[in-house]
Order: structure tokens, then sequence, then C-alpha cells
């Protein structure tokens, strides 16, 4: 099998299909295109999510803090706590293991956010380390968000840009592929800065947003996808409205990637009816944020590319990332 997430056939087929019991109080159960679960707690709901990295080594404590949280984001909650799960390969030494925790400690710290558990192992099953994390966050009950709340004619807003969290990976992990004096601290710092969509997602869900999803594997192309699924709508994104972050760009051409099908941790698909003043809103926090497309009724995902062509975007997006590390 590929690598990368289960495409949407087998995973309805062979993992979603097999669950049989739903709770009352279970308000947004397991489904396509939908990241969290969300539980009826009163006047507040308690939302939940879960995510490995697979795909980095530095670092990798702090991408997966962030980008389970991000799935709490999209959801218009605040994260509350995280719990770690570290399977580690036999060859780890104990340094490595302090440092990851440090990343993670460094970065729930960041977000406010207190590790309250989890589970450590040294197990022959990997050969490098794989962190999940699950993230737990609450939102009032009038004001939480789903991927399924898109309406027609809404506007598409992205935040930041593209391929934030892809760039760190390749920056950090294969330091070679660009000069040294395009990678710099200064620019890997914009990256890191940028990797929560917390900000962003608690905001938008208190201003009319109708739906939101965290860009991660599968970069916006996939968003969009999981977006549509959920809603059970269609939409029209143009190209040349997508922010690229200059170093991102300068990896794009270096080796011949697709930006729309890149890992974008730290960017936010928000689906509004009023996406200039949401954008504006968001300036206001210091958040860029750009109108790239629109819902539509109609059941296909149409991408313009810059030159006026109309691609139809599949259901299930390879994510560019994985071709990269697999060349390397």
């Amino acid at each position: 099998m590929r690598v990368g997430k289960l495409p949407p056939e087998l995973l309805q087929k062979l993992v979603l299909s097999k669950i049989s019991v739903e709770r009352d109080d279970v308000l947004v159960h397991a489904g396509l295109g939908e990241d969290s679960a969300i539980i009826d707690f009163g006047d507040e709901v308690c939302i939940i999510s879960s995510d490995p990295i697979t795909g980095a080594v530095a670092g990798i404590g702090e991408l997966a803090v962030h980008v389970s949280c991000n799935d709490v984001a999209a959801c218009g909650g605040s994260p509350v706590g995280i719990q770690v799960v570290l399977l580690l390969p036999e060859h780890i030494e104990e340094e490595q293991i302090g440092e990851i925790m440090t990343d993670i400690q460094h970065a729930a710290a960041g977000l406010g956010v207190e590790i309250i558990g989890g589970h450590t192992e040294i197990t022959s099953k990997v050969n490098d380390c794989v962190v999940a994390v699950t993230a737990i966050g609450r939102a009032p009950k009038d004001r939480f968000v789903t991927s399924s709340g898109a309406r027609p004619g809404d506007d598409l807003i992205l935040t930041k840009g593209v391929g934030i969290e892809a760039t760190l990976i390749l920056a950090q992990d294969f330091p070679d592929l660009l000069p040294r004096s395009e990678v710099t601290e200064e620019a890997l710092k914009w990256f890191r800065d940028r990797l929560s969509v917390v900000p962003e997602g608690v905001y938008a869900a208190q201003h009319g947003a109708h739906a939101m999803h965290d860009i991660t594997e599968g970069g916006l192309l996939g968003a969009l996808a999981e977006l549509t699924i959920a809603s059970g709508l269609g939409c029209e994104v143009w190209e040349q409205a997508v922010h690229i972050p200059p170093l991102t760009g300068a990896y794009v051409e270096a080796l011949g990637i697709d930006p729309l099908k890149l890992l974008s941790s730290g960017a936010m698909l928000i689906a509004a009816a009023e996406g200039q003043g949401l954008v504006h809103g968001l300036a206001g926090l210091g958040i860029p944020a750009y109108i790239v497309g629109r819902m539509t009724d109609r059941a296909e995902r149409i991408l313009v590319r810059k030159d006026g062509r109309r691609e139809e975007v599949p259901l299930f997006v390879q994510d560019e990332l994985w071709r990269v590390l697999a060349d390397n």
C-alpha cells in the first residue's frame, strides 16, 4: 500500500464501517473529513483529536503537539491537555528521549496546555521515533465548528500560506537541498512561530466561520477534498490567490513539487459567508489571510490553475512530501 493516509474509500470500508456503536452524548462521530470527536458536556463540549508524526526527525515533539492541538482549534476549541505516546526504536539514546520531551513541553507551554499522561515504550517494531498525541479541548456548546458545516457560496479563506510544516521538515532534516544562505535560522523561526492555528481557529469560530479544516497531509487540495466530503458540497479554488512563503517557493522550484499538495500544518482553511470581514479581523491579530475560493452546490471540486486550466481535485491527494522523502 502507498505511504500516507488511507484513501477515503478504504478508510470507509476497512475502518469506519466497523464502528457500530453511537452514543447520544457524542455530537460529532468518527467520519470522513472530520478530524475530531465532539462530546456533549452540558454548556460546553469536549473536543478530542489524535495525530502521529511519522514524516519528520528534527523537532518531532513540537510538531506532534501543534498538529493535534490544531485539530481542536479547527472545531473552534481551546486545547486544555495532551496525552503523549512515544514509540521508540531500540537504538535510541537517553539524551534523545529527553530532547523529544523537552520539545513537547516547550510547545505545550506555549499553548498553555498541560501534558496529562500517555505511554512511553522501546520497541523493535519501529525503526525511527513515532510520536502520537491526543489533544483534549473545550468550546461553548453553541459555538463549536465542524468540517460538515460549510454552505454554498461561502468564501474559502486560507491563513498564512501553504507548505509551512513541510518547509520546516525539509529545512531541518535535509539541510543540503538548498544553499545554506537561503535557509537561515531567522527564516526557520518564521515557520516555527506559525505552526499553531489555535488563535485563528478560536477567533473564526466567534466571528462567523461555518466550517474549518487545518491543512495537513495532502496540503490545501487534501483539505479541500475532506471539507467537501464532510459537507456534501463542491468548491472552486484559485491557484493565483494562494500565498506561498518565499522559502517554500524555493523548495517548490528546486524539487519540482506542487505547493498545493504540501503538508501545511500552521495554515487553516475556513469557510465563511463574509470572507473579507474575517480576513480583516484576522489581520488585526497579526494573522495574514487570503480568500482563495468558494464553496458551491455542485458535486465537483475545481482547481483553477494560474494559466486558466480547470482541474478536478481528486478525493484523495498524495502529499508531495512523501515523494521527496522517498527520493532522499
